[in-house]
């Protein structure tokens, strides 16, 4: 049992608020934390240019019958490759 004076102090009240803003802490919070973090604003236009350099190359030039693409998407064992 909690002490009533710890109830009452300083302290704990930071820690119980501590605990309040973790426990409302979702994984796409962290997620955006992570992001904000990692993409500064330092470098976003050579981001940018460098993605769109990619998008505009051409896509794969092999085809896939549709027996194929059926086999690749119903094959559990491919997920582990």
């Amino acid at each position: 049992e909690i002490d009533f004076n710890l109830k009452r102090s300083l302290e704990w009240r930071r820690i119980i608020a501590m605990a309040k803003r973790a426990s409302k802490e979702t994984p796409k919070d962290r997620l955006a934390k992570i992001k904000t973090r990692h993409f500064t604003p330092k470098g976003r236009e050579d981001r940018i240019a460098k993605a769109l350099e990619i998008l505009s190359r051409p896509g794969p030039t092999f085809k896939l019958d549709k027996e194929t693409v059926r086999w690749i998407a119903q094959d559990v064992e491919i997920e582990n490759i």
